[in-house]
């Protein structure tokens, strides 16, 4: 019940534009939203909704406007929408505590998580192209590409949603050394702890173990003053 209730406080918080709209486009670029099963080719002017996913493919490009927002995606990435937004610090933390929440053990036997109760699962996310771990690193790309944009919250959301509907993209070490560096920088040091000491479990290079090692040694460092 204390999870139900915590996610409804986190879902209160979060306010999302009504729409969004293509303000230029080069290239290909596709949409898929809950309403239909089909891909469907972005042009200039084109309003989309917030449940939307936005795929950039290859040789192409994106500027996307929404409420106080405005990013421009490159090739081979992808975003949901709903992350495209400004976020306070406090909205971070939130976040977060929701996608630990989320991440947490399911109940055994028949009874579903509460989490999935109150969440759900959204249907377009079953099409094959979307759900292809591939599609997962796209939408890694997408997070990157949201940071570069100066949406650094929003990016670490965006790929802690990808690693919770894509596992395998966790054991990407380059991606999430990225994020991880994200949580330091914003001086969120137990999330950035907790991050890194689960990268220092990948198999990682030589000269990431040492940065991993190092970034491990100075939070504890910080957390101890």
């Amino acid at each position: 019940m204390k999870k139900v209730i915590a996610i409804l406080i986190l879902l209160s918080s979060i306010v999302l534009p009504q729409k969004f709209k293509v303000e230029k486009i080069s290239g290909t670029v596709r949409a898929l939203t809950t309403d239909s099963e089909n891909w469907i080719e972005l042009k200039t002017g084109n309003e989309i909704p917030p449940n939307a996913i936005v795929s950039v493919e290859k040789n192409s490009l994106v500027k996307i406007s929404g409420r106080e927002v405005s990013v421009t995606l490159t090739e081979n990435s992808a975003i949901t929408l709903s992350n495209l937004k400004k976020m306070s610090m406090e909205d971070l933390v939130l976040a977060i505590a929701m996608e630990n929440i989320l991440n947490a053990p399911r109940n055994n036997g028949k009874n579903k998580s509460q989490s999935t109760a109150v969440y759900g699962k959204n249907e377009f996310e079953k099409n094959p192209v979307v759900s292809n771990q591939e599609f997962g690193i796209k939408r890694l790309n997408g997070a990157k590409q949201l940071a570069e944009n100066g949406l650094k919250e929003s990016a670490v959301i965006a790929a802690k949603e990808v690693y919770r509907k894509y596992p395998s993209t966790k054991s990407l070490s380059d991606y999430r050394i990225f994020f991880a560096e994200i949580l330091y920088e914003k001086k969120l040091y137990a999330e950035a702890l907790d991050e890194y000491n689960d990268i220092q479990t990948l198999s990682l290079s030589e000269s990431q173990k040492e940065k991993v090692n190092q970034r491990i040694e100075e939070i504890k460092r910080k957390l101890a003053k």
